[in-house]
C-alpha cells in the first residue's frame, strides 16, 4: 500500500490576535489537514505561528462543532434544537425578517458583527447585506474598544490614533530611544506582529517601559514596571506633563506647527478666540497673540511669532493660549498628588517623564486595555497630549498606513442608490432592544461575536434583551452560550474551509485560501449571506461567491494593490505596491476641526472635558477603605485565547484548564483566602466561584481575572455578570459609547 501524497497549501491564520495573521502551510492528505506549520515570507521575520495558530486543526477537527442548520424547539437557553434543511433555516428566517420589517422597518433588524478571525469578505458580506436591505450594524468597536477612537477621533481627528495603537514598529521604522508600553500586553495578545519588534528595538538599545496594573508578560521583558491603579491613566498623564512642563522639556517647534497650543481661548467662555470676535475679516480663523507686535493675528499671518504662554487682552477680550490652559491643568498634578491618585511613587513619575522629555523619538504602544474604562477616552487623550508635548506624535506615526484592503466601501456600493445601513454601538442596541431606544430592534443575527458571553452585564443581556426579541439568529462553530439563546443556528466553517483575504501583517496582503471543502453541512458567512440574500430579491449583488468579494477588493483600484492577485497570493503573501516612506516629515493636516492635534476641544466644553482632565472611575475605587465593594476588578487577556476564541480546545486547556481569580497576598490574607481556594466575587449585579491564585503581579486593591472564558466553564456566574453597561455620554456624542470591563468594583470571599 502507498502512502498517501502529502499537499502542501498556503493559507493564512486569519488575524485572531487582531493584527498578527500568521501565514501557514497545510499539509493535506486526500480531503484531511494532518498538519499546520509556518509559511514562508518574502520577510522571513514573519514566518511564524503561536499556540493558537498550533492548535487551529483542534477547532476544525473538533467533536462538537455544529454540524448542521437548527432550529430552537425548547425555551432561549435551553440550548434544545431540532436539524432542519438550509432551504428551511433560510427561508424561515427570510420570511421572519420580511414581516418584522413590514411592521418595524428594516433598521429594526441588527447585524452584529465580531472582530477576530472577522475577515475582508465575509464582515463585507454582512455589510452589503445591511447597506442593500437599509437595516442595522451593530459595531464591534463598542465591546471594550471604543474608548480608543472616541480619544483618537478627539484628539487626532481620526479612528486610530496615529501609531499609539499598534506603535507602528512594522518594517522599516527607525529604532526608537524609548518605547513606552501603555495599557496594552502584546506579549499574550499580539506576541508576534506586535511584541517581536519591540524586542527587536530593545535588542538595539531602546529602553522598554511598560505601564500596567498587572505585571504581565509584556511587563517582566521591561527594563522598567509601572504599576497604575485602574483608571487612574489620566492623572499619570498629566503628572508626565506636570514635569514636562517643569523641566522646559516640551517640544516648542512641534507645539507651534502641528497643535492648537498658540490658539487663544476666551476667557469668558471657554471658545477659541475667533477673527468675528476680534473684527477680522477672517471671521473663522482662529486666533494667535503675536509676540513681535503684541497683538493678535489670524494663525496664518505672515511674519507672526505665536505666544504659547501667558494672558492677554485682544479687542477687549480676555484670553490665553490654548497651551497655558494645559500648563495650569498641569500644574495641580505634581508628583506627588499624581502618586496619591495612580499609585505610582512621585520619583518614577519624575524620572519618567524626564526619560520621555530627554529621548530622541519615543514609541508610546497602546492597545484597549487603559480605554476600557469608564473615562477610558480622556486617558487615550492624555496620552497622545504627552506624546505631542513631546514632538513623538511624527515618531509614532512612522510606519502608519492602513492597508487598503480594509476599506470596505466596495461592498457598501454594491447599489449607489440606495442609503448605506443605520449604525449602533453595542451598548446602544440594548436600549434599542429593550426599550425602543432610538428605535425599536426586533431581530438580532450574531456572526463571529460570542455576544452573551463577552459584552457587559450578561443577566441584563439574558434576562431583557434577548426575551424581547423576536428573532436571534447565529451563525456559529460551537454550541456557545450566545448560540444557545438562537431561534436558528447556523453551521459555519472553519478557517480552512474557506477563502478570504486578509491585509497583515503589514505592511503585506496575503489570501486565506481554501484548504479543504467544508464539513459536514458547515457553509461560509458569505454563502450564508448570498442564500438570505436571494430571497430577499437581492441575488444579484452576490454573485460570484467568495471570489468574486476577494477580486472585488483587489480589483478596487487602490494604489496600494495594484498588480496583486488571488493567483499570485494563492504561492505568497504580496507587499502593498505603495508604503509611506518611513522618514516621511508629519506635515498633513489632522481631521480634526482646526486640523491641528487637539489637546483644547471646545467641543466638550459643556461636559467639562476640553482638557484631557482626570475624573475618578465609574466603579473601580481609587481609595479601597470607603467603598461597600472595595476591590477593582480588571480583565486580563490569555496567550491561550482570543477572547473567547480556543476556549474549548483541548489541547490549550491542558496548559490552561480553568479560570482563576488573581488577588495581591495582602488582600488575600486579609479576607483568609489562601492559594487555590474557592472564592466568590460579587458585586450588586451578579457573583462568580471560582478558584484563587495569589500573586504580587497585581496590586493591592486590585484582582484580575483573564476574560473569555466560557459561561459554564465557571461554577457559576461569568466575568461579564459582573460588569455594567452605563453609557458614556461624551463617547456616544463622539463616536460610540464603550464597554467598562475594567471599571468594575466587586468584593471577594470564601465560597461557602
Amino acid at each position: 500500500m502507498t502512502e498517501e501524497k502529502t499537499r502542501l497549501i498556503r493559507t493564512v491564520c486569519p488575524a485572531h490576535c487582531g493584527i498578527d495573521a500568521c501565514g501557514i502551510t497545510a499539509h493535506v492528505q486526500g480531503d484531511r489537514v494532518v498538519k499546520v506549520e509556518p509559511a514562508g515570507f518574502p520577510d522571513p521575520k514573519h514566518r511564524r505561528i503561536c499556540l493558537r495558530g498550533l492548535s487551529s486543526l483542534d477547532i476544525t477537527y473538533h467533536p462538537d462543532r455544529l454540524k448542521y442548520p437548527m432550529k430552537r424547539i425548547g425555551k432561549r437557553g435551553e440550548g434544545k434544537f431540532e436539524r432542519i434543511s438550509w432551504d428551511d433555516a433560510l427561508d424561515f428566517i427570510a420570511d421572519k425578517l420580511k414581516k418584522i420589517a413590514a411592521e418595524h422597518g428594516w433598521p429594526a433588524i441588527a447585524w452584529a458583527l465580531g472582530g477576530p478571525g472577522a475577515g475582508t469578505t465575509k464582515f463585507g458580506a454582512y455589510l452589503r447585506l445591511a447597506s442593500l436591505t437599509r437595516s442595522t450594524r451593530v459595531s464591534a468597536w463598542g465591546y471594550g474598544d471604543a474608548g480608543l477612537p472616541c480619544g483618537s477621533r478627539i484628539i487626532f481627528g481620526t479612528q486610530f490614533p496615529f501609531g499609539l495603537l499598534f506603535g507602528q514598529l512594522w518594517s522599516g521604522s527607525p529604532d526608537p530611544d524609548m518605547i513606552v508600553v501603555w495599557g496594552a500586553n502584546p506579549g499574550e495578545s499580539q506576541p508576534l506582529n506586535l511584541m517581536r519588534p519591540i524586542m527587536d528595538a530593545k535588542a538595539s538599545g531602546a529602553r522598554l517601559v511598560v505601564i500596567d496594573p498587572r505585571f504581565t508578560v509584556t511587563a517582566s521583558k521591561a527594563d522598567q514596571y509601572i504599576g497604575v491603579k485602574p483608571g487612574t491613566d489620566a492623572a499619570l498623564a498629566l503628572g508626565l506633563m506636570n514635569v514636562i512642563f517643569e523641566n522646559g522639556l516640551q517640544d516648542d517647534a512641534f507645539i507651534l506647527r502641528h497643535t492648537v497650543g498658540p490658539y487663544l481661548v476666551r476667557d469668558d467662555n471657554g471658545q477659541y478666540l475667533r477673527g468675528r470676535d476680534i473684527g477680522r475679516p477672517e471671521e473663522n480663523e482662529y486666533i494667535i497673540w503675536n509676540e513681535g507686535t503684541a497683538s493678535p493675528k489670524p494663525r496664518n499671518a505672515a511674519d507672526i511669532q505665536p505666544a504659547l504662554t501667558g494672558s492677554f487682552t485682544a479687542n477687549g477680550i480676555p484670553c490665553k493660549p490654548s497651551l497655558q490652559l494645559l500648563r495650569n491643568l498641569a500644574r495641580e498634578y505634581s508628583p506627588e498628588h499624581t502618586a496619591e491618585i495612580t499609585g505610582v511613587e512621585a520619583n518614577l513619575v519624575t524620572r519618567l517623564a524626564e526619560r520621555i522629555g530627554n529621548s530622541k523619538s519615543v514609541i508610546f504602544v497602546t492597545h484597549m486595555g487603559f480605554t476600557r474604562t469608564y473615562h477610558g477616552d480622556i486617558s487615550l487623550r492624555g496620552l497622545g497630549t504627552v506624546a505631542a508635548l513631546t514632538g513623538n506624535v511624527t515618531a509614532t506615526f512612522k510606519g502608519g498606513h492602513l492597508p487598503a484592503v480594509l476599506n470596505w466601501n466596495p461592498f457598501l456600493k454594491a447599489k449607489p442608490e440606495t442609503p448605506s445601513y443605520t449604525r449602533l454601538g453595542i451598548l446602544q442596541l440594548y436600549d434599542a432592544v429593550i426599550k425602543g431606544n432610538p428605535f425599536p430592534v426586533k431581530a438580532v443575527w450574531f456572526s463571529f461575536i460570542n455576544f452573551l458571553n463577552q459584552c457587559a452585564n450578561s443577566n441584563k443581556i439574558a434576562e431583557e434583551m434577548f426575551p424581547q426579541l423576536d428573532l436571534i439568529v447565529d451563525t456559529e462553530l460551537f454550541m456557545t452560550p450566545t448560540a444557545r439563546y438562537a431561534d436558528i443556528l447556523l453551521p459555519v466553517c472553519s478557517y480552512l474551509e474557506f477563502s478570504d483575504l486578509i491585509p497583515h501583517p503589514y505592511p503585506y496582503v496575503q489570501l486565506q485560501q481554501k484548504v479543504i471543502e467544508p464539513l459536514y453541512e458547515s457553509r461560509s458567512d458569505v454563502d450564508i449571506a448570498a442564500g438570505l440574500a436571494a430571497r430577499l430579491g437581492f441575488k444579484e449583488y452576490f454573485e460570484g461567491g467568495q471570489d468574486a468579494f476577494i477580486d472585488l477588493i483587489l480589483d478596487s483600484g487602490h494604489d496600494s494593490i495594484k498588480g496583486i492577485t488571488r493567483e499570485k497570493l494563492k504561492e505568497q503573501a504580496m507587499p502593498l505596491t505603495v508604503i509611506p516612506p518611513m522618514d516621511q516629515e508629519l506635515d498633513i493636516p489632522f481631521s480634526t476641526a482646526s486640523g491641528k492635534i487637539e489637546m483644547y476641544s471646545e467641543n466638550l466644553l459643556q461636559e467639562g472635558q476640553a482638557l484631557p482632565v482626570f475624573l475618578e472611575p465609574l466603579e473601580s475605587p481609587i481609595k479601597p477603605q470607603s467603598s461597600k465593594y472595595p476591590l477593582a476588578f480588571i480583565q486580563g487577556h490569555s496567550r491561550f485565547r482570543t477572547h473567547s476564541m480556543f476556549a474549548n480546545v483541548a489541547s490549550l486547556l491542558e496548559l490552561n484548564p480553568e479560570p482563576w481569580l488573581e488577588i495581591n497576598p495582602r488582600d488575600a490574607a486579609f479576607r483568609n483566602i489562601a492559594d487555590n481556594d474557592m472564592v466568590t466575587v460579587f458585586n450588586d449585579r451578579a457573583r462568580t466561584t471560582l478558584k484563587t491564585r495569589l500573586t504580587e503581579g497585581v496590586g493591592p486593591g486590585v484582582i484580575n481575572i483573564t476574560e473569555g472564558w466560557w459561561i459554564d466553564q465557571f461554577k457559576e456566574g461569568s466575568v461579564n455578570h459582573l460588569t455594567h453597561d452605563v453609557i458614556n455620554p461624551v463617547q456616544e456624542k463622539v463616536y460610540e459609547p464603550n464597554m467598562h470591563m475594567n471599571d468594575v468594583a466587586v468584593e471577594v470571599v470564601k465560597a461557602e
